[in-house]
């Protein structure tokens, strides 16, 4: 049996139940068709509540991977193919109406102070202190995360990790109805890389698969940086959609 998640991770049991029974599944342990042992032998062997074996189910059958059937019990499904999360984006507006379209489920936080190498990642001042949450990007209305995120915030926003419940308003719209701050420039940066290991687990793809790594930057009218969103997303669950139109030509004077 996997350790229990440590107070220092913070991470809910019931995603660290998910994330074993997950693994039983990915290894052959319980394939496709069997039955799942039941809520309260799951709970004395794991050591957690029933509560936290039913969430566990839960965010297992919103994922599609298990179903539970009266009379007979859990059972472990084939994973449905699900089209990909798409996002159209041709100005800073439309930016911010996409933000709303998607949810964050916290994991876990942790206070950081940026080293050279967060320091160059996030474009920020080293030795500055940070929120570090990670999280599950959902799209609305969806239960299946598309993207494993981590959000980093000033120390005095800290209040908006307390606000990423259910279906929660964007964090730039947070900074400012909450906090006063304006966004005034978002620099996005998009890169291909490969899936690390944490977040292919949550994700439940392969690790090193093929990703899309995004990560947006707000800055206010100041050019100080509030926030950093960084998500990667599985090739398969995300699609960015852009266009331009040229403007209209300006008429000899």
């Amino acid at each position: 049996m996997p350790d229990a998640p440590s107070k220092t991770t913070r991470q809910p049991r019931y995603a660290w139940l998910r994330e074993s029974l997950l693994k039983d599944i990915n290894s052959g342990k319980y394939p496709v068709g069997s039955l799942l042992p039941p809520e309260n032998e799951l709970s004395r062997r794991y050591d957690v509540s029933r509560h936290t074996v039913r969430e566990a189910f839960r965010k297992l059958a919103d994922n599609g991977l298990i179903s539970r059937r009266a009379g007979i019990g859990t059972i472990v499904c084939e994973p449905l193919e699900r089209a990909p999360h798409i996002a159209a984006l041709g100005s800073l507006p439309d930016l911010f109406e996409h933000t709303n379209t998607t949810r964050l489920e916290v994991l876990g936080h942790a206070e950081v102070v940026a080293d050279a190498k967060l320091a160059a990642s996030l474009d920020c001042e080293p030795d500055s202190h940070w929120l570090e949450l990670r999280a599950l990007r959902h799209a609305i209305e969806q239960d299946m995360p598309i993207a494993f995120a981590r959000i980093y915030l000033r120390p005095e926003f800290g209040s908006i990790r307390e606000r990423l419940r259910g279906r929660h308003m964007s964090i730039y719209s947070m900074l400012e109805q909450h906090h006063g701050q304006v966004i005034h420039v978002v620099k996005q940066e998009i890169a291909a890389t490969l899936m690390p290991m944490e977040a292919a687990r949550l994700l439940d793809v392969k690790s090193r698969s093929p990703a899309l790594h995004l990560q947006r930057m707000y800055l206010d009218r100041k050019g100080r940086l509030l926030a950093v969103s960084s998500n990667l997303y599985p090739a398969e669950r995300f699609r960015l959609r852009t266009s331009w139109t040229r403007g209209a030509r300006r008429k000899p004077l």
